[in-house]
């Protein structure tokens, strides 16, 4: 036969059908034998007729005791025998063994069954009587009967014979599908080295080879798994996707995860490809799908996920902590008013805006009248209290398109946007008479109030603010509570009558280019940001009534900016936490130098150039040969800079060392005055200090807590994008600005955070430190945004968020 012409199955199928032929044959020759019950009942028949030619013999001579022995003698020869008894023809019992009323049972009609055989007896050629034997049927009888009954020979011959024969022609030709002989040993070995599990299943999905690797993913060994459908485990794939290896048009790789949950292993995830396996013919034979164990993966991207939703959430609130801090930095926290440097950024963007657009714009200045008298008289909780109370008529009686803010002392700005000379005019008048009716008991308060616009000729912000306050000089000098317009004042103002000491216009200086300087500084350090802003505060306050608006607003410019030379210092020289070497000294001295070169090439305006330039020369000197000024010679800002300079830096804490009393420093200046400081200008300064009481920041200053929020916002981006080299920076510089303001926890985690990302830790073990900073930046900021007490800090602070 040409196997080629017919195909597997039916060979097979063939085959089985004589295999079967064959087995029942061979069964039907074991059942074709005598049955044990027939020759069982021809037994008992013998015994029967035996007995009952023995019994006539004895009834013919009439010996009834010879048949009862006789039926004896036969019950104890067979012990199945139950019962016999001999029956006369008339009915009468002539001998009886047993109990034989219980175990005689006949057929209905009277015939004999296999276990009550019943035997005529003869005398003479008439019936003398009858033989009635009874024998037992136990139920280990009825299973030996059915066990011995040719159907059940032949069905379980059957059976045997089939199970033997099919077991050794399937294994013999079906051996390609037992992995132990198809497969070589080596092959094998290797696949159950694959850390990843491998099943091969057929086009069915039953599994016909599995390794080591996948049989213990499922709980079951090698061999268990052999034959069963692959889908049988229960598989969880995403919602509505197929099993891959299930695709009805499979392409030659698919992947997917799967997760699958066991009592003993929980849940665990896999990634699960699956290949086609084709035979010569290009038809599909099978799958071959592999099992890589990624729960370890799935539950650190999980962790991962989880740590920085956390952190996105973190970042938002130290972003709303920010914002909060950047609010309180723009109020004065007397008043709630804007403080100057945030009221001189808006001013200036109100004048581009006005003036590109040629829009209205008008300024006016409040003076509370005879306030000095008022703290003299009734102290300074009085003082404040009316200060408080003016600047809330102030902020309700103006639009909330108008600007209020508290430029300084007693007096206040308002800014009004889209409105002309005659409009401030009523504006200010109207706040003239909301003060006036301010009822404080018997205290009378009053205000005078000087108004300019941007039609009258002002040329800049500080010149429209100089007209504003000559009004208002021009007001106090009539009789005080009353509004004065610019376009009022007579143009015949005696010099001696205007405010003294005043200098060419010079060129108008952006605050906004000031504040972009300001937040440099900030960013770089801190405490010298915090440091120019309350020299800038104490200097102002000094000038007050020796030189006018627009050189005061110059003043505060040269305050804030005289430090900016430190932008160019190292930071191991910067932020060293203790005191400096000689070396180190002669470094930061250079920062002068930096700073009048910077302030040269940002602005062209000679009278702040001098302020930075003469802030450190000496009121008097013995050499004189430098040709540099002395004495009057030197700018008047420059030698108010350096008297408020040198008081904040005796008062404030330093890392090395604590800040001096107010007393210590005061005395400081006197021993220093006429030599190195203007004499008349420290009794001026002296009397202003302790007029204006002014509040100290700690060494954590709200500049401070912000810079570092700003610091650590930074750090959180680096670490979404896991940056390593940018955190490794960022994280050393948050540890030295943390370290140089003694916030240590901040500095130890951050000192952990830079050695764990230059060690290259895994990015779960930064953002856990991340996080943390993030924790202790908002309990620093918590403290600041909570404590209305702290001086406000200024627009230095808001242009640093910025930044």
């Amino acid at each position: 036969m040409n196997r080629s012409l017919f195909s597997v199955a039916t060979r097979v199928t063939f085959s089985l059908a004589l295999l079967s032929v064959t087995t029942t044959l061979v069964a039907y020759r074991l059942a074709d034998r005598p049955r044990r019950d027939v020759l069982e009942l021809q037994r008992k028949r013998s015994i029967c007729e035996s007995l009952a030619i023995s019994c006539s013999l004895h009834a013919g001579r009439r010996d009834t005791e010879a048949i009862e022995a006789n039926l004896q003698s036969v019950i104890r020869r067979n012990p199945d025998i139950a019962s016999a008894r001999l029956v006369k023809g008339d009915g009468v019992v002539v001998a009886e063994i047993g109990d034989h009323q219980r175990h005689w049972h006949l057929t209905t009609t009277g015939a004999s069954t296999e276990h009550c055989i019943q035997v005529p007896i003869s005398d003479s050629g008439k019936q003398w009587g009858r033989l009635e034997i009874s024998f037992t049927s136990a139920q280990q009888d009825r299973f030996a009967r059915w066990l011995h009954h040719p159907v059940t020979v032949m069905g379980l011959a059957t059976v045997v014979l089939n199970g033997l024969l099919f077991r050794w022609y399937l294994g013999k030709i079906l051996t390609y599908l037992n992995p132990s002989t198809a497969v070589p040993p080596h092959v094998r070995s290797t696949i159950d080295t694959f850390s990843e599990g491998v099943a091969v299943i057929d086009n069915s999905g039953r599994i016909v080879l599995a390794n080591r690797a996948f049989a213990k993913s499922v709980l079951l060994t090698t061999e268990d798994v052999i034959g069963k459908r692959l889908d049988r485990f229960a598989w969880q794939a995403e919602a509505d996707q197929p099993l891959p290896w299930n695709v009805s048009v499979l392409g030659t790789n698919q992947s997917t995860s799967l997760r699958l949950s066991h009592d003993q292993l929980g849940e665990r995830t896999y990634l699960v490809s699956a290949s086609v396996i084709k035979d010569d013919h290009n038809k599909r034979r099978g799958v071959i799908v592999s099992f890589d164990d990624i729960t370890g993966m799935v539950q650190k991207r999980e962790e991962l996920r989880y740590m920085l939703t956390e952190l996105q959430r973190s970042r938002d609130e130290l972003t709303e902590r920010n914002r909060e801090l950047q609010v309180l930095a723009t109020r004065d926290p007397l008043t709630s008013c804007l403080n100057r440097r945030t009221f001189f950024e808006v001013f200036d963007r109100e004048w581009n805006h006005a003036t590109r657009a040629k829009l209205p714009l008008s300024c006016a200045m409040v003076d509370i009248d005879f306030f000095k008298s008022i703290n003299d008289k009734y102290g300074h909780s009085k003082g404040d209290k009316v200060l408080r109370t003016v600047a809330a008529t102030l902020n309700s009686s103006v639009s909330s398109q108008h600007v209020v803010c508290r430029y300084g002392g007693e007096e206040f700005c308002i800014l009004m946007q889209s409105t002309d000379i005659d409009g401030g005019e009523r504006v200010a008048e109207k706040l003239r008479k909301a003060i006036s009716d301010l009822d404080f008991g018997p205290l009378k308060v009053t205000a005078s109030l000087g108004v300019s616009a941007i039609s009258l000729g002002g040329s800049s912000p500080q010149e429209l603010l100089d007209q504003a306050d000559k009004c208002l000089y021009v007001a106090k000098r009539n009789g005080r509570n009353q509004v004065v317009r610019w376009d009022d004042v007579p143009e015949d103002l005696s010099a001696e009558e205007k405010p003294v000491d005043r200098l060419e216009p010079a060129e108008s200086i952006p605050y906004a280019a000031v504040a972009s300087l300001i937040s440099a500084l900030a960013y770089r350090h801190a405490d010298t940001a915090a440091h120019s802003t309350r020299v800038a505060e104490l200097a102002v306050a000094t000038a007050r009534g020796l030189m006018s608006v627009k050189d005061a607003y110059i003043l505060e410019i040269g305050a804030l900016l005289h430090d900016i030379g430190k932008i160019g210092v190292p930071d191991s020289i910067l932020l060293k936490p203790g005191p400096l070497t000689e070396e180190e000294w002669q470094v930061m001295l250079v920062h002068d130098r930096i700073g009048v070169e910077i302030i040269d090439s940002a602005f062209c305006n000679s009278q702040l150039q001098d302020i930075l330039r003469y802030h450190h020369l000496h009121y008097l000197r013995s050499d004189s040969g430098d040709q540099l000024p002395q004495g009057e010679a030197i700018p008047l800002g420059a030698r108010i800079v350096a008297i408020a300079d040198a008081y904040d830096a005796i008062v404030s804490d330093r890392v090395y060392r604590k800040g001096r009393s107010q007393a210590a420093a005061f005395e400081e200046l006197r021993r220093c005055s006429g030599t190195q400081f203007d004499p008349d200008l420290v009794e001026r300064f002296i009397q202003t200090v302790t007029d204006h009481r002014t509040l100290d920041l700690p060494m954590t200053s709200k500049l401070t807590a912000m810079q570092i929020g700003i610091q650590i916002d930074h750090l959180t981006k680096a670490v979404d994008d896991e940056d390593r080299a940018g955190i490794v920076s960022l994280a050393s510089r948050l540890r030295a600005t943390a370290a140089h303001c003694q916030i240590t926890a901040i500095e130890d985690v951050a000192a952990a955070l830079h050695a764990a990302a230059a060690a290259g830790d895994e990015i779960t073990d930064l953002l856990d430190l991340t996080s943390e900073l993030v924790v202790l930046c908002q309990q620093t900021q918590r403290v600041y945004a909570q404590a209305p007490a702290l001086q406000a800090c200024d627009s230095t602070q808001l242009s640093s968020v910025g930044s």
